[in-house]
């Protein structure tokens, strides 16, 4: 059907307007979209024939700490059990690994949540060990009650564990620091992020 001169001009402007307002809220649309930091999820289980390892957490991409929304790790590489996912950064995130049995029934690991904080295009792999005991030596990052704080000189670390934990920071580049005893209700301090910004993203437990 042939449109009308007059109309066509109108419809010309108006799609115009449209086009402009669009390209000018894209923009901010694009700016509210947080940052998404890439983790790679990497824990030794051992487990037996027809178990499956997940990685739970705080953030939605983990399901929001509902076990049947977790994200099932692959066990290519048995015993260890990887996975990746893309956590907005710029807020800690607390996590556990758990194991859903053949027959149904779920095992999370022992002890206290594990916390990161991930930046922004700053991969992460956790090097975790499952937790049987909450306590286990090298079981990989560290449960929420051991703390940090940081500034550009230096990183300080708060073991509110109950017991001594051996500690270390991993920084935003894959970096560690050396690994420290650090004594309950006692803090250590390791070095800052420093003039490039390599944040602290965990405390590890060596």
């Amino acid at each position: 059907m042939q449109v009308p001169r007059r109309r066509r001009a109108t419809i010309g402007v108006t799609a115009a307007l449209a086009a402009a307002l669009l390209s000018s809220a894209s923009p901010s649309a694009a700016a509210d979209v947080p940052a998404g930091a890439p983790i790679h999820f990497q824990v030794t289980a051992g487990t037996e024939w027809g178990d499956q390892v997940f990685a739970v957490g705080s953030a939605p991409a983990l399901g929001s700490w509902d076990p049947a929304r977790a994200v099932p790790l692959d066990a290519r590489g048995y015993p260890t059990w990887a996975a990746d996912a893309v956590i907005t950064s710029g807020s800690p995130v607390e996590y556990k690994y758990l194991v859903k049995k053949a027959d149904g029934t779920i095992a999370w690991e022992e002890g206290a949540n594990r916390l990161l904080r991930p930046w922004a295009d700053a991969p992460v792999t956790t090097r975790d060990t499952f937790r049987l005991t909450a306590a286990t030596p090298a079981s990989g990052i560290a449960p929420t009650c051991a703390g940090w704080s940081e500034t550009w000189r230096y990183t300080s670390v708060f073991n509110g564990c109950g017991s001594p934990y051996t500690l270390q920071v991993l920084y935003r580049d894959g970096s560690t620091s050396t690994c420290r005893e650090v004594a309950p209700s006692a803090t250590a301090t390791f070095p800052g992020y420093g003039p490039y910004e390599n944040h602290p993203v965990a405390v590890n437990h060596c």
